[in-house]
């Protein structure tokens, strides 16, 4: 788990940068939630949780700054949970093509035809993994 307090101020930095439209401090922000600057070898499924939940909204299907956003799916690719990878997965096909900005329209596209290698492919997850998956987290939460 990460250090909740280090999360959050970096996502309070993120959320103003993205207020003032600074685009080289939403860069830095993105940049600063990754693997190697937390020195994580998988990134949490909260920050994943969190940045989704801070894409999902009119402001940001409209923000010229969502594709650098988004572009964190693309650089973490490798080092998401499997969890994670659905939940992108779930996000970019319910809501990748209400993105209007067309750096966040080519990063979509990028995510959804898995630009990026292997580890990010845009395609429903298999149900049955997911299925397993909570029942796993299920009962890890009862030991």
């Amino acid at each position: 788990m990460p250090d909740e307090i280090n999360v959050d101020e970096k996502f309070e930095r993120l959320r103003s940068c993205l207020a003032q439209h600074d685009e080289k401090g939403v860069q830095d922000a993105i940049f600063d939630l990754g693997a190697i600057r937390n020195d994580w070898t998988k990134i949490p499924d909260e920050v994943v949780e969190r940045l989704l939940t801070l894409l999902r909204n009119e402001d940001m299907y409209e923000s010229s700054l969502a594709g650098y956003v988004l572009s964190f799916f693309e650089f973490e690719s490798g080092k998401l949970t499997d969890r994670a990878q659905w939940l992108c997965i779930g996000f970019l096909n319910a809501h990748g093509d209400e993105f209007l900005d067309v750096y966040g329209r080519q990063v979509v596209t990028e995510l959804r035809y898995g630009l990026y290698g292997d580890h990010l492919r845009m395609k429903k997850p298999n149900l049955q993994q997911w299925k397993d998956y909570q029942k796993m987290q299920g009962n890890r939460d009862k030991d």
